[in-house]
């Protein structure tokens, strides 16, 4: 959990820091922030068309998750059919098949 700092004690702090009244231990034991639960993500530019995006917007929102989850899953499965792998999670092939069924992409 942070600890919030009102606007005062920030300000009180970058004072210090600019007067050099600010002193550093190297020995000073600190607690580190816990690792993050998931891996980090690299950012990945695509452009689309303005139509599709509004799509892919639109499937997301009827999943009930964050756009690019979406699109995440969506290169998932495709570089999973692609390598032949069966690996993939059953929540990514739920949400595929219901997008297909509803989009009338169903065999």
């Amino acid at each position: 959990m942070s600890q919030q700092y009102s606007d005062d004690q920030i300000s009180a702090a970058a004072a210090a820091f600019a007067a050099g009244d600010v002193t550093y231990h190297e020995g000073a034991r600190v607690t580190l922030p816990p690792p993050p639960e998931t891996e980090p993500m690299v950012p990945l530019g695509i452009r689309v068309p303005p139509a599709l995006a509004q799509r892919v917007r639109a499937a997301a929102d009827q999943a009930g998750i964050p756009y690019s989850q979406l699109i995440r899953e969506w290169i998932e499965l495709g570089l999973t059919d692609m390598a032949g792998d069966l690996t993939v999670s059953v929540a990514v092939l739920r949400r595929a098949i219901a997008h297909a069924a509803q989009s009338g992409h169903a065999a």
